[in-house]
């Protein structure tokens, strides 16, 4: 199986506010919020996305493939915390369909700037995405 190649991500500092609905409403569910997404389809299909995130407190990347079969999933992710930044990456082996919890290096970042590609172990159609929680 072919590598899937990743740039190195940069990010701007920027700061989220979650503000509550009223003083009737108690601990709510957290929203999804979709930071990016991309598909491709044929032999070894490969497809990256890439977004920013605003405050996230989880970030997931999402693989799905018709037929369901083994993909490599990659991903990068750089945050910033106040006057910090930080990075992490990685990469597994997995049968689709995916959702995996992609890690960040800070509690609650300011935001984040995030990839995440995949590529099918054999033909196929590809979907990746990626979506955080506050």
């Amino acid at each position: 199986m072919n590598r899937i190649n990743r740039a190195v991500l940069t990010t701007a500092a920027g700061a989220g506010l979650l503000i509550a609905a009223g003083p009737a409403s108690a601990a709510t569910a957290a929203t999804a919020h979709r930071v990016a997404s991309c598909t491709a389809e044929g032999d070894y299909a490969i497809c990256d996305a890439a977004g920013n995130a605003t405050a996230p407190r989880d970030i997931y990347v999402h693989v799905t493939s018709s037929p369901d079969q083994s993909a490599l999933v990659t991903w990068d992710v750089v945050c910033s915390k106040g006057d910090g930044a930080g990075s992490a990456s990685g990469q597994f082996t997995a049968t689709t369909p995916v959702r995996r919890i992609i890690r960040h290096p800070y509690t609650r970042p300011d935001s984040c700037t995030v990839a995440a590609g995949a590529q099918l172990n054999r033909r196929g159609h590809l979907k990746v995405w990626i979506s955080y929680r506050r």
